[in-house]
């Protein structure tokens, strides 16, 4: 039995360690323990009632809590376990730190380093980068954007395993039949925090172009942010506030039936790890239009439309053809479908997982 302590910041509906974590500890000769550095119990930690996974919270109340770290360090010492997985940038690190040596060490990083991370977050990763056995990346993306400092310090312990999605889940989300997303008109959906990242701004000036001529269509922005306030601030100032949606945060299973019920699904990023909002959507058999960025083309390929996110006048102009082209959509929704569902199933990425973690505990050495 390889028994495993996955170190992550906190737990909630959408944290895809977590939801990575329970599908490899499905397998019968390994034991997966979450240890949550924020959350102070199962309830606070959304943890699922029937989950195959135990829960240690620290419920630490800022990075800094000294109690979570000596908690920590704690568990760490003194846990039985063979491997430690870390993903979140600063707990991540200090677990790593923290951890006795001889323990086998996986690392993984979600996002792009160099539009993500600032300096000094890279400067508290990278001391302990060299502790772990094995980083691995969400996509090819994510591991060239590590800082060539990041990269002479780990070179020969590098891997890329994709993020994937709960086919099945989304399979009985949307089964239902009467979905109570479904609409007359046209709806455009994008999902992500309200972020400049994400660039939901861009998006509305590009969908204004559109909705000021037709009456019939809706854009629906899922999720919360700092920035929902200036969103909805600049839907009326640009008079179509009336036609645009923002659910706030909604459950996993209401956005697999949103998607659904989504005629063509946006995601307008400057910058992305992987984007599981965007492939989510492709398993849907939703036609998607992405930003013209490495990441997209690596993941979403040739089943989907790119276009600049920097300039409203050409993501409007794409919009506007691929919503009259109902064949080229169609044809798209259905390639789409396809790769997701072969390329970024859970089950392949918890396997690649699984098999490295074994590798690891049997004691192999460092490549």
């Amino acid at each position: 039995m390889t028994r495993v302590f996955a170190v992550l910041s906190h737990i909630r509906d959408t944290t895809f360690s977590y939801e990575l974590s329970e599908r490899i500890a499905l397998a019968s000769d390994i034991d997966v323990t979450v240890v949550s550095y924020y959350d102070s119990s199962p309830a606070e930690a959304a943890l699922a009632a029937d989950t195959n996974v135990g829960l240690i919270p620290l419920g630490a109340d800022s990075r800094a809590d000294p109690g979570a770290i000596r908690r920590l360090r704690r568990v760490l010492t003194t846990g039985e376990y063979d491997l430690l997985h870390t993903h979140h940038n600063f707990v991540g690190s200090l677990a790593r730190l923290l951890t006795p040596r001889g323990k086998a060490i996986v690392d993984t990083e979600h996002a792009n380093h160099k539009e993500h991370y600032s300096l000094p977050q890279v400067l508290v990763n990278l001391p302990t980068l060299p502790r772990a056995d094995r980083i691995v990346a969400n996509s090819e993306q994510t591991l060239r954007s590590l800082y060539s400092a990041e990269r002479l310090l780990t070179r020969d312990r590098l891997d890329v395993i994709y993020n994937g999605i709960d086919v099945d889940r989304i399979d009985r989300a949307i089964a239902t039949p009467d979905n109570p997303y479904e609409i007359a008109g046209t709806r455009l959906t994008c999902v992500g925090r309200f972020s400049e990242t994400k660039n939901q701004s861009l998006l509305l000036r590009a969908f204004a172009s559109i909705a000021t001529n037709d009456d019939d269509i809706r854009l629906t922005l899922v999720g919360d942010g700092p920035l929902r306030s200036d969103l909805e601030a600049l839907a009326r100032s640009l008079g179509i506030r009336d036609a645009v949606e923002f659910t706030g945060f909604i459950d996993r299973d209401a956005v697999y039936q949103l998607l659904a019920a989504t005629d063509l699904y946006v995601q307008p990023s400057l910058s992305e790890g992987f984007c599981m909002a965007v492939v989510e959507a492709m398993a849907c058999r939703v036609p998607v239009m992405v930003s013209e960025i490495d990441v997209f083309h690596e993941v979403v390929g040739d089943a989907g439309v790119f276009a600049n996110p920097r300039r409203p006048e050409a993501f409007a102009g794409q919009l506007y053809d691929l919503l009259e082209d109902t064949d080229r959509a169609t044809a798209l929704a259905d390639r789409a479908f396809e790769r997701a569902r072969t390329r970024f199933p859970l089950e392949k990425t918890a396997t690649e997982y699984r098999r490295l973690y074994r590798d690891l505990a049997d004691g192999h050495p460092k490549p």
